[in-house]
């Protein structure tokens, strides 16, 4: 699965060198209207501001709503972390203090950042600048699957893609294995949410390497080991993406419909209950929620039909609004704390492709 994925993820780049006007954005006046939204209401749509470009950075995290964390370096050489300010645009950027990062992800409360590449990991406490070390190895090799992005369970913990399995770091540093995958299959992504009943209690979600989308029901036991409750339940198959939304009720799937057709739906993600379609094409990618659950961006490619770019739903009305025609369909869409900008990030804009000569851009739409 993972070498078709990437290979499907080569034709779309080269169809967008061929079909699209690379770096050209909307001005937030083209909008599609959700067939059968989850709430139907008058007006509620999402409404860009402005678009901000920043060259030769590649935006990977926001430390706050004013701040991003970026490299000056293309992802593969995982360079020096960078604190770039969005309102003192004239003040030289300032090193992190980490470096050789592939991923990081700062907890929902900007205390603790997740810091990796492909073989090491750590937490750093932002209050302190104490980093503390992970032990990802299982006495000889790296476990860490350091292509894949975790999740953080509120302030608690974080959850991490390793070896055919996923596994749980606690902020002091301590790693527990919760789930070895059978069949030498791999995570290919995972998000968690906690359980608003028990605070002792979460669920993850994993997409695996055949396109099955499961969740993984999780306690935190005795002396703060968490445990898998049960076997993973099968959520879906053909998934190609997914994202649950903030507080657990609702899942954004895309799902392999056909022969090259993606379709995006909403669904329950508790209990049985009615799906939103929310759009076609050839590919979709790069699902993902605002903080407060009040939008879902993605990026869609449909060559045949037009409307490829970036989408932007208002999810309590169902209004979709075009915010750039450029469908970057690997990068990570990472929204600010307060919910309102935006960040996408590119290496070699112009073509999409990796070159010796790589070029970064960094995009951050603003939302009134």
């Amino acid at each position: 699965m993972t070498h078709g994925w990437q290979y499907k993820l080569g034709i779309a780049a080269m169809a967008v060198m061929i079909a699209v006007v690379t770096g050209c954005s909307g001005t937030g006046s083209e909008k599609v209207t959700v067939k059968k939204p989850p709430v139907r209401e008058t007006g509620g749509r999402v409404e860009l501001e402005r678009i901000d470009r920043q060259s030769d950075s590649y935006g990977l995290a926001w430390l706050s709503d004013s701040e991003i964390i970026s490299t000056k370096a293309p992802k593969w050489m995982e360079g020096d972390l960078y604190v770039h300010s969005l309102v003192k645009e004239k003040d030289p950027d300032r090193k992190l203090g980490a470096a050789h990062a592939l991923t990081v992800n700062p907890s929902p409360q900007q205390s603790y950042l997740f810091i990796s590449n492909r073989m090491e990991a750590s937490i750093l406490n932002l209050a302190d600048g104490k980093e503390t070390p992970l032990d990802v190895s299982d006495g000889t090799y790296s476990i860490l699957n350091g292509d894949v992005r975790g999740a953080w369970v509120e302030e608690k913990a974080y959850v991490f893609a390793a070896a055919y399995g996923l596994s749980v770091a606690g902020t002091n540093g301590k790693v527990t294995p919760i789930l070895k995958m059978k069949d030498q299959q791999s995570v290919m992504k995972v998000e968690a949410v906690s359980d608003p009943s028990d605070p002792n209690r979460f669920t993850v979600y994993f997409l695996d390497s055949s396109d099955a989308l499961y969740k993984l029901k999780v306690a935190n036991g005795q002396f703060n080991r968490p445990a898998a409750e049960a076997n993973p339940e099968l959520v879906r198959k053909s998934i190609a993406d997914f994202s649950i939304s903030p507080d657990g009720t609702d899942l954004a799937l895309v799902e392999e419909t056909g022969n090259n057709k993606n379709t995006v739906y909403l669904i329950p993600a508790g209990k049985p209950g009615k799906e939103t379609k929310l759009a076609e094409g050839r590919l979709a990618r790069q699902m993902s929620w605002s903080p407060d659950g009040s939008r879902l961006a993605y990026s869609l490619f449909n060559l045949e039909r037009g409307g490829s770019g970036l989408y932007v739903m208002d999810t309590m009305t169902g209004h979709m609004t075009l915010v750039s025609l450029y469908p970057n369909l690997q990068s990570l869409l990472v929204w600010s704390p307060d919910g309102n900008q935006l960040m996408m990030s590119q290496e070699n804009p112009e073509m999409n492709l990796t070159t010796t000569d790589t070029k970064l851009m960094t995009e951050i739409y603003r939302f009134k």
